[in-house]
């Protein structure tokens, strides 16, 4: 399979006409390698030439790892702390063809690591590394749903086994600890970044942090997280009512999202644009008067990131095709008073779209 993606990121070069791509440690790396390795203060870069064989430059006590796991050879130039590496790279260079254009990954790579690839190819064309692996990655295969399926199946069984426990006078924080545990207790591999447990007026901010505030009776109760499974994600957003509702308004509010949800959900087939599925979540907040208050885009890729292409937001042309998965995940955010998101996971199937996550949608009082 490998084998396969390293073929069609050449054809990505060939049709850019660029002739190589450079990697650092990361999803992307391990896309191609099947390997994962940590993006730490040494030197490591991964070439892959339009045409040829391609070359690491990496620590060299990381040769047993790749040698151990990776999916395909390379020609491999392993540099120690005592000598730095200056020489291992000087000799990848010389390994490589003539490289005249370079795509490097604009949203992962450090300063450090291109000023060294500057160095030794001060007359390159420097380009996006994403405009070459992105139309790779972005239509999953059988092996990459059945990871995403486990991953999300895991934390739909995490969510139910802690909401039934949550009660008023609980903290964020202590319910993001408890599903943290839930996830890693059910066979998630990872918790990649921290649950977000949102409460009352605190679920109004979209990306906030779990904090120390209690959960009182009546609050809004946001929760968004997820796991992984051989470094696919899941990505999952639900919002309760703990106890009684205290206000017609949060019915209403709710309702709106869900519906957002459903009509999002429903537009996605083949050859619609991820900016007409935006559309069709918006269109409804809007109808219910809230469309100031859905202040971000609906939806974005879902795989071995937990956000990648494609984006499910307005002026986004892309046509769907079968394969792509994304979230869809409309809200609203009303300052000081409370929000609501509900999200989740699907897939573009030939027909339309399957919804990956299947945790019920319907308001629920916990």
């Amino acid at each position: 399979m490998s084998m396969e993606r390293l073929d069609r990121v050449r054809a990505q070069l060939e049709r850019l006409q660029v002739d190589a791509v450079a990697l650092v440690p990361g999803p992307n790396l391990r896309y191609l390698t099947g390997v994962s390795f940590h993006l730490l203060e040494r030197l490591f870069l991964f070439i892959l030439p339009r045409e040829g064989e391609p070359v690491a430059v990496l620590p060299s006590l990381e040769l047993p790892t790749w040698e151990a796991g990776a999916a395909f050879a390379a020609h491999l130039f392993g540099w120690h702390d005592s000598a730095g590496h200056a020489a291992a790279l000087a000799s990848a260079v010389e390994a490589l063809p003539p490289i005249e254009s370079l795509a490097v990954e604009h949203l992962r790579m450090r300063v450090m690591e291109f000023r060294t690839l500057q160095s030794v190819y001060p007359q390159a064309r420097f380009s996006s590394a994403e405009d070459v692996l992105d139309p790779v990655r972005i239509r999953k295969d059988g092996a990459e749903l059945e990871a995403l399926r486990r991953a999300i199946a895991i934390a739909e069984t995490a969510l139910e086994e802690v909401v039934v426990e949550v009660s008023a006078g609980l903290s964020e924080r202590e319910i993001a600890n408890r599903l943290s545990a839930a996830l890693l207790a059910h066979g998630g591999e990872s918790v990649p970044i921290d649950p977000i447990v949102l409460s009352g007026p605190r679920s109004a901010l979209p990306h906030g942090t779990a904090g120390a505030r209690r959960v009182e009776s009546g609050d809004y109760l946001l929760i968004d997280f997820g796991t992984t499974i051989r470094g696919y994600h899941s990505d999952i957003t639900r919002t309760f009512i703990v106890g009684e509702a205290r206000e017609k308004k949060q019915r209403a509010v709710y309702e709106a999202v869900r519906a957002a949800n459903e009509a999002a959900r429903a537009a996605v087939r083949p050859g619609v644009s991820c900016a007409d599925v935006d559309a069709a979540a918006r269109a409804v907040i809007t109808a219910a008067g809230y469309g100031d208050a859905f202040i971000h885009r609906t939806g974005h890729g879902l795989g071995i990131d937990i956000h990648e292409a494609p984006s499910i937001a307005a002026g986004n042309s892309l046509e769907l095709e079968p394969g792509m998965v994304f979230t869809i995940e409309p809200g609203i955010y009303l300052p000081d008073w409370g929000g609501v998101r509900v999200e989740d996971d699907v897939v573009v199937t030939a027909e339309g779209a399957e919804s990956l996550t299947g945790f019920d949608r319907d308001l629920r009082f916990i």
